[in-house]
C-alpha cells in the first residue's frame, strides 16, 4: 500500500517583486522596461504573453523594482482604468518620468474602442507624454490583432512590441516552488520532480498542473499529496510540451 504524505500547507506569498524568479524568459523583456522607464523621452511598450504565462507577476516585478531604485511606477487593471483614471489616477498625479503598467490591457483598448471612449487611453498618453514618462500594456494577444480605434492603433504601431517567453529547463523547479507557495502549497523537491517528469513543462502547463493540486488539495479530506498531484496530473492535457515530456 502508497504511503500518504500530508500535503504542507503554508501562508501563501502576495504578489511582490521580492517573489518573482527573473527567468531567461523575462529577463530581456525586464532589461529593455527598465531602459525605457529612464530615458527621458515617453514610450510605450507592449508586452505579450500567452494566459498564464506571467504578465502580472512580470508588471508587478517591474513597478517593485522601479520603486525600490526611487523611480515613479504604479500599476493599474485594465477592467478598472476608466474609473482609476476618472479618480485622478487613482487620486495621486502623475510624476515625471513616471512608469504606468496596465494589465489585460489589450482587453482594455478594445472595450474602450467599442465604447467609443478612445480619449481615455489618448488622454493617459498626453499626461504621460507631457511627462516623459512610460506606458506598458500587458497583453494576451498580439497587438496588431486588438479591435481597436484609429487613434490607438497609431499609438501601438508606433511603440515597442515584447514578447515573455518561457523558462529554462534548469530554472523549472525554482518557478515550480514558487508557484506552489504562491498558493500556500509546500511541496518538497521529490514531488516537484514528481510533477515535472509528468506535466507539459510551459509556464502555463504548471500553473494549471498547481491549481488542479490546490483544488483537488482543498476538496480531499486526507489531504495526501501523491493522491492530489496523481488527481491533478490525470487531467493533464496532452499539449505539446517546452521540453520533452518525461515519463520515467
Amino acid at each position: 500500500m502508497t504511503a500518504q504524505i500530508p500535503l504542507q500547507l503554508v501562508q501563501p506569498l502576495r504578489y511582490s517583486s521580492a517573489h518573482f524568479l527573473v527567468h531567461s524568459g523575462v529577463a530581456g523583456v525586464i532589461t529593455s522596461l527598465v531602459t525605457l522607464s529612464y530615458q527621458r523621452v515617453f514610450s510605450l511598450a507592449y508586452v505579450e504573453a500567452e494566459a498564464k504565462g506571467g504578465k502580472t507577476h512580470t508588471g508587478v516585478y517591474l513597478v517593485g523594482h522601479l520603486q525600490s531604485k526611487g523611480r515613479p511606477a504604479r500599476m493599474a487593471r485594465g477592467d478598472t482604468l476608466p474609473e482609476w483614471y476618472a479618480a485622478g489616477c487613482g487620486g495621486e498625479a502623475l510624476r515625471a518620468g513616471e512608469t504606468v503598467v496596465i494589465d489585460d490591457g489589450d482587453l482594455l483598448l478594445e472595450e474602450l474602442s467599442r465604447a467609443s471612449r478612445s480619449g481615455i487611453f489618448m488622454d493617459l498618453v498626453e499626461q504621460l507624454g507631457q511627462l516623459d514618462g512610460t506606458l506598458v500594456i500587458l497583453g494576451a494577444t498580439c497587438p496588431t490583432t486588438i479591435k481597436c480605434s484609429k487613434q490607438i492603433r497609431s499609438r501601438l504601431d508606433a511603440g515597442l512590441h515584447l514578447t515573455l517567453a518561457g523558462p529554462s529547463e534548469a530554472e523549472l523547479d525554482s518557478l515550480l516552488n514558487l508557484i506552489t507557495k504562491q498558493r500556500g502549497i509546500q511541496l518538497t523537491e521529490s514531488k516537484r520532480s514528481f510533477i515535472l517528469r509528468r506535466v507539459s513543462r510551459t509556464l502555463p502547463a504548471l500553473v494549471e498542473c498547481v491549481e488542479r493540486v490546490e483544488d483537488l488539495a482543498d476538496s480531499a479530506s486526507s489531504r495526501t499529496s501523491f493522491e492530489a498531484l496523481a488527481g491533478a496530473l490525470e487531467q493533464e492535457p496532452r499539449n505539446l510540451p517546452l521540453f520533452d515530456r518525461k515519463t520515467a
